[in-house]
């Protein structure tokens, strides 16, 4: 009778220990498929501009704000967030918006005039928590 019960309980073990196995083995995949989705919600969380970079004229917006805002102290080396330069249509007048992005969830909203000649001013700098283009 002992010899039938140490049977079961070894065959019992067993299964259990292969049970066990079965459920780290597939721990690897849980960890491939949310470091997957974790780099498919980073890249949900960038823009256009910024997966394929600012547009001339966005850049040329930020470059006459750094020459010419008081605070562009603030604005060094901020990269740029989001843009309405696509747009823009030559030989027309334009309000040009170049969101760039700031600490925590910061945005610079920058605006210039861009005039039918394809003259960029320089018209000021705003703050918030979200973009503007």
């Amino acid at each position: 009778m002992n010899a039938g019960l140490g049977l079961a309980l070894t065959t019992l073990l067993s299964a259990g220990g292969a049970m066990a196995q079965d459920k780290t083995s597939d721990q690897p995949n849980v960890d491939k498929q949310e470091g997957a989705q974790t780099n498919e919600q980073e890249a949900a969380h960038e823009t256009e501009t910024q997966s394929e970079g600012a547009p001339a004229l966005a850049q040329q917006c930020q470059d006459l704000a750094l020459q010419e805002d008081d605070a562009a102290e603030k604005m060094e080396g901020l990269s740029i967030y989001e843009t309405n330069a696509s747009d823009y249509q030559k030989g027309e007048a334009y309000e040009l918006t170049v969101d760039l992005l700031g600490e925590g969830n910061a945005k610079y909203n920058l605006t210039c005039q861009v005039d039918a000649d394809g003259n960029m001013t320089y018209e000021g700098m705003g703050k918030s928590t979200s973009v503007k283009s």
